[in-house]
């Protein structure tokens, strides 16, 4: 008997999982493309099954609600901004920490622009108090501010950042800033995005590093005075 006649076929289980990675990668894919051509208000679970290649009840059985694949498609994405964002800073802190946090948003922002628009269309849409759709975004923004203080913290324990700045109040401005510069580019794709970010990071370097002088340096300083 061939090798090849005794490897045992994949199991139905794992065939059937990857099914269903794919199908809610294209139903994901395809929500994604009507928010942003359509509106949310525009968007149907209908035209979503049917876009993504699917019957039309796969993405009703899937996610139930508009709601629901709303709050899919959210959940998704900023799984996605984040995970990006941790990847790119790995084990950096302070200023090297915030430069690489904003260099993987620009480029997530480059790749994936589609998402990050419908991102904020749901994001905006959250807020309004006649809205059916209700996402907890404080929950995404909070996760960011997190994520930023513990940078900036880091930072001062390595002895790079200025032990003075309160690392909660640097991550608010800081998530307040890109935000900022984020929905000007969706507003006006014409706005200079990559010089934004790097006026960001120049005036995060200012701000943030550490002006005393090191211990060694004082050593140095005293030793030369003698």
């Amino acid at each position: 008997m061939s090798k090849a006649a005794t490897v045992s076929p994949p199991p139905a289980r794992r065939r059937q999982a990857d099914r269903v990675a794919l199908s809610d990668r294209r139903l994901m894919d395809a929500a994604i493309e009507l928010i942003v051509k359509v509106g949310i208000h525009g968007t149907t679970l209908q035209a979503v099954g049917e876009l993504a290649g699917y019957s039309r009840g796969l993405a009703t059985h899937r996610f139930g609600s508009k709601a629901g694949l709303f709050g899919k498609v959210l959940q998704e994405a900023s799984v996605d901004w984040l995970d990006r964002v941790q990847v790119a800073v790995g084990d950096r802190v302070g200023v090297d920490a915030l430069m690489a946090a904003t260099d993987a948003v620009e480029v997530f922002i480059r790749e994936r622009p589609e998402e990050v628009r419908a991102m904020y269309l749901l994001w905006f849409l959250s807020i309004d108090p006649s809205a059916e759709y209700k996402s907890n975004i404080a929950i995404v923004h909070k996760a960011q501010r997190r994520d930023v203080a513990q940078w900036v913290k880091a930072g001062q324990t390595a002895g790079t950042v200025d032990p003075d700045l309160d690392p909660m109040r640097v991550a608010e401005q800081y998530a307040a800033s890109m935000a900022g510069i984020i929905y000007q580019w969706l507003a006006n794709s014409k706005m200079p995005l990559s010089s934004m970010f790097r006026q960001i990071k120049a005036d995060l370097k200012i701000r943030l590093e550490n002006k005393a002088p090191s211990e060694t340096s004082k050593r140095q300083k005293a030793i030369r005075a003698v």
